[in-house]
């Protein structure tokens, strides 16, 4: 099947960049280097200028508005060289739409987060007792400089069959799911957060504030954050643009086929497992709005 393409008027891909063709090429997964979108709340394209962007991205004029719309950092396109990526964040520029180049590397997604069972708290530190070990680990007040707060969704479908190859019948189905609140804490020039999930987080450390509800825990856990880290700036971006971040960084998806066992009178049965989560989206989502705080604190500088 041989791929399509809006181009701009007066353009014809003779006369395109060389970073527009590379557009055709699919980059390596994982790799490569994110032309990242950075609309204010008043950013206004118009339709000539929306066209000519989304020759660089495959995509659709009114993707790209939607885009616009969020007002916020989003990564649009991905690309095996920072010349290429760098070509068509400076497109956009001419255009009046701003933008960034963020490396793969920069998401520092070798750095392991730090998952936190609970939170201890004095006036002038925040110590943080991990899940795994129960180790401590403590940072003052003023080293916390981001918040992320997100959800993480899991489907898991698990089916059971009987019989072989052709003749197998669906004997039994289950689907279930899970929904919890996620806040990564970063503390400085670290990559590698904390993570805190409502599902496994004791907050205790609200004392008198814990409530009865874990929505209520969570909302007031951030209060609490955010009034003690006052210079650490708070995200809550990412559920209003997940479904914008699917086409770049797709819901991960694992699929467990059980062996089969036999049920008696000569019948098989086997299990399909199919899990399918956001948590690597997210993780790459809070990571790049770490990276985009670091170039904004050192554009301020």
């Amino acid at each position: 099947m041989t791929a399509s393409y809006n181009l701009p008027r007066g353009e014809s891909l003779t006369t395109l960049p060389e970073a527009y063709l590379a557009a055709l090429r699919p980059p390596a997964k994982e790799s490569g280097y994110y032309v990242v979108l950075l609309p204010g709340p008043d950013t206004e394209v118009d339709e000539s200028s929306l066209v000519a962007a989304t020759v660089s991205l495959n995509l659709k004029p009114e993707d790209l508005r939607r885009a616009l719309a969020a007002a916020q950092p989003l990564p649009l396109a991905r690309y095996a060289t920072s010349g290429e990526a760098g070509a068509i964040a400076e497109r956009w520029r001419s255009l009046g739409i701003a933008s960034a180049v963020v490396s793969q590397d920069d998401l520092h997604l070798e750095a392991a987060e730090t998952k936190i069972r609970a939170l201890e708290c004095s006036d002038d530190s925040l110590t943080a007792i991990s899940r795994l070990g129960r180790t401590r680990i403590s940072f003052e007040w003023r080293d916390v400089t981001l918040l992320v707060a997100g959800r993480l969704l899991s489907n898991r479908v698990e089916v059971e069959e009987r019989g072989r190859g052709a003749r197998k019948q669906t004997v039994d189905s289950r689907h279930l799911s899970s929904d919890e609140s996620v806040l990564d804490v970063y503390f400085g020039n670290d990559p590698a957060n904390w993570s805190i999930v409502t599902g496994a987080f004791d907050f205790s450390c609200l004392g008198a504030a814990k409530a009865v509800t874990t929505f209520q825990n969570f909302a007031a856990l951030i209060g609490f954050l955010r009034e003690r880290a006052p210079m650490a700036h708070f995200d809550d971006s990412y559920v209003r643009v997940r479904p914008l971040l699917e086409s770049l960084w797709p819901l991960g998806q694992q699929v467990d086929k059980s062996a089969q066992r036999r049920s008696g009178a000569g019948k098989f049965d086997s299990a399909t497992v199919t899990t399918t989560d956001n948590e690597g989206q997210f993780t790459r989502y809070s990571r790049l709005r770490y990276c985009l705080s670091l170039l904004e604190l050192k554009e301020r500088r």
